[in-house]
């Protein structure tokens, strides 16, 4: 698990909004929350530490030149396109169904988690496993925020939809600060329906301004054999890993892959339940 200390900046210190989750994020396990008075004191924690800036329209990680925030812009983009009946890559790796269980082991910014629970449904669940306290808060905090309908509101009906949507797909996801290996090992067998790794942070492409900065606050550790085993152990259904077109991940993990997407950069693997009927 990666533990982080983090600089607190709020831009309205007075505010009791703000105040709140200012000490909401220092309660969150595993975050370490830099005394206000280090900032002038030793400027030098700046470059060791991100900061997390938290101001009235929004919360975000500062970390060296980039700025990482929950946002479900992908994930809007996608449920979308979903409601006009097009088809999603990862909805077919995955193959869930109305009041399916998906555990996404490797939880990032959320964005698959988003559109997973978008499909299970209320009568489902979601649960995201992140390495990292600070993208295991943020998300939370950013999930949360969502839930409770704190959207823009659009003109395209479409978009309202697709927001209005995700709000109600983010009540029930339950996010999990951990090691994805340790936590799969808490779990029954047969738990949850399908396990899913998306180790994409290890290998920024360098286009995706997006991604590049998790980079610093991310687990940059290959996929273990022994963690593929815990999924297969706690899956119903399958198992998926998403990984970079040709990655030599699928074959040495034992996945089967699901080519497919001509213009994608990344294909989905499978290890398949056996008697599983989906």
């Amino acid at each position: 698990m990666i533990g982080s200390t983090v600089i607190l900046n709020l831009t309205h210190p007075k505010d009791p909004h703000l105040l709140k989750q200012s000490a909401w994020f220092s309660e969150q396990p595993g975050i370490t929350i830099l005394p206000s008075e280090k900032r002038y004191s030793r400027p030098r924690d700046r470059e060791l530490y991100p900061t997390l800036h938290i101001t009235r329209k929004g919360t975000f990680l500062e970390a060296g030149e980039h700025r990482i925030m929950f946002h479900p812009s992908m994930a809007l983009l996608r449920v979308i396109q979903i409601l006009r009946g097009e088809p999603d890559r990862f909805l077919k790796a995955v193959n869930l169904q109305e009041g399916d269980t998906f555990l996404d082991a490797t939880l990032g910014l959320g964005t698959d988690a988003l559109v997973a629970a978008f499909r299970v449904g209320a009568r489902g669940q979601v649960i995201g496993i992140e390495h990292s306290a600070i993208l295991s808060a943020l998300v939370q905090d950013g999930l949360t925020s969502l839930a409770q309908g704190n959207y823009p509101q659009a003109d395209n009906p479409d978009k309202n939809r697709a927001w209005l949507a995700l709000s109600e797909a983010a009540q029930h996801i339950q996010v999990q600060w951990g090691d994805h290996q340790e936590l799969l090992t808490q779990f029954l067998s047969s738990s949850v329906d399908v396990v899913y790794f998306d180790p994409m942070f290890r290998h920024t492409r360098d286009k995706s301004d997006s991604i590049r900065p998790l980079h610093q606050v991310s687990n940059p550790q290959a996929l273990s054999q022994e963690a593929v085993a815990e999924a297969y152990r706690v899956a119903r259904k399958r198992v998926i890993l998403k990984e970079r077109k040709e990655s030599p991940e699928f074959a040495r993990l034992g996945f089967s892959v699901d080519e497919g997407g001509k213009y994608s950069h990344v294909d989905y693997g499978m290890i398949r339940k056996e008697g599983a009927g989906d």
